[in-house]
């Protein structure tokens, strides 16, 4: 399925919304999506947990999103440059998606997401990854790792203290990239700061293979 028919369903998704998924709130008007399709195939592509309940959002440069200035802060090294713009984000080989397309929240709070809402999800996922290419995905903290390791039948580490040290390989079309998880670049940025720049590194340092059909 290509990026914008993949977007489009993922707007028109309701189910739920239709199921009282607790936490989950689908909404109303037009859902948060990034304003332009990556440019394939994406270097490294971000794996997030869910767009928050209300304020910034990290393709939204109107607002400050901790997301986006972790992240930002954390690819200055291992790419040697320093990234300042969504745009220029993209144009570098980069894209970022949520795990789950629709805001989590419990009394007016971002709440982690519900298996089911990342189960629902996990097909848009799939699409996205599939239609971005991408060479390499990381992704940012437990929830988004553990669902991109459901997506794929991986068996891993619930801890991100063991899963960040493995590194899986996921086909992909007529490629197997690897894929490993790190911490969520927007909370406790400085414990694990330095253990998200180590982790771009090495994923950079590794590249897509062949697979024969």
């Amino acid at each position: 399925m290509s990026w914008e028919l993949t977007q489009a369903a993922i707007q028109n998704c309701h189910r739920c919304e239709t199921e009282a998924i607790p936490y989950l709130h689908v909404p109303t008007n037009e859902k948060r999506r990034p304003p332009w399709e990556p440019l394939r195939p994406v270097r490294m592509f971000f794996v997030s947990v869910s767009p928050p309940w209300g304020g910034a959002y990290f393709w939204d440069e109107s607002q400050r999103d901790a997301v986006r200035d972790g992240l930002f802060a954390a690819l200055r090294k291992p790419l040697g440059v320093k990234v300042t713009t969504c745009l220029q984000f993209r144009d570098l080989g980069l894209f970022l998606t949520p795990a789950v397309k629709c805001p989590s929240s419990k009394n007016d709070k971002d709440h982690q997401p519900s298996r089911m809402a990342i189960r629902y999800c996990s097909c848009f996922l799939y699409d996205e990854l599939l239609a971005a290419a991408p060479e390499r995905i990381l992704a940012l903290g437990r929830v988004p790792f553990e669902s991109v390791c459901n997506m794929f039948g991986i068996d891993a580490p619930k801890d991100v203290v063991q899963f960040r040290k493995r590194v899986s390989w996921v086909r992909l079309g007529k490629k197997e990239v690897p894929l490993i998880g790190t911490y969520f670049a927007g909370n406790n940025r400085h414990r694990g700061f330095s253990a998200i720049v180590e982790d771009i590194g090495r994923l950079l340092e590794l590249s897509p293979r062949n697979v024969d059909v």
